[in-house]
């Protein structure tokens, strides 16, 4: 544990955790829209967090940070394991970030591994700065991979923080097996 006070996260991860976490995430991007959003927004729910600028905060990498960037998958993912890995305050230092650089990395790795890439561009073939391509990419089969991406993606995400609870390397959350 490290020597300063984290705020705690308390979730109780039934088996299926994964797979409940991966169909909201499809059913989030089916009624709102945002990739990024669409990932963290389970985990936010399952983490109790009711703070709308948590879901601000995301808005703004979509669509691979509104550039055809990096995958919104993978920045909701980095969110959702920050909230469980990072610092709470700047005054820890590079000793509150470093816990989460090697699960990240290895976050990044898992989903580009399933996916191929994590980059947007690279997964859509669109580039979203283009509007019309934009406009386009929302009414296509590409579209619908996309979602399935999101719930697939929020599901690996979901499987990598219940591996590291039980590995007890997220120190600021109290996992129960339900």
């Amino acid at each position: 544990m490290p020597p300063f006070e984290m705020t705690p996260i308390t979730l109780e991860m039934a088996p299926d955790w994964p797979i409940t976490v991966g169909s909201r995430a499809r059913q989030f991007m089916v009624r709102h829209e945002s990739c990024a959003q669409s990932v963290l927004a389970p985990f936010l729910e399952d983490f109790e967090i009711e703070s709308p600028l948590a879901m601000r905060l995301a808005g703004a990498f979509h669509s691979g940070m509104c550039q055809s960037l990096t995958c919104g998958i993978l920045t909701g993912g980095l969110m959702a394991l920050g909230l469980l890995i990072g610092r709470d305050e700047p005054e820890q230092g590079l000793d509150g970030l470093l816990p989460i650089i090697s699960p990240a990395q290895e976050l990044k790795g898992l989903l580009e591994k399933e996916f191929g890439s994590v980059s947007c561009k690279e997964l859509t073939g669109v580039d979203f700065t283009d509007l019309e391509q934009a406009v386009n990419f929302l009414v296509s089969d590409g579209h619908t991979k996309c979602i399935e991406r999101v719930g697939s993606g929020a599901e690996i995400v979901a499987r990598f923080i219940a591996e590291q609870a039980e590995n007890g390397t997220l120190f600021c959350m109290k996992a129960k097996k339900s």
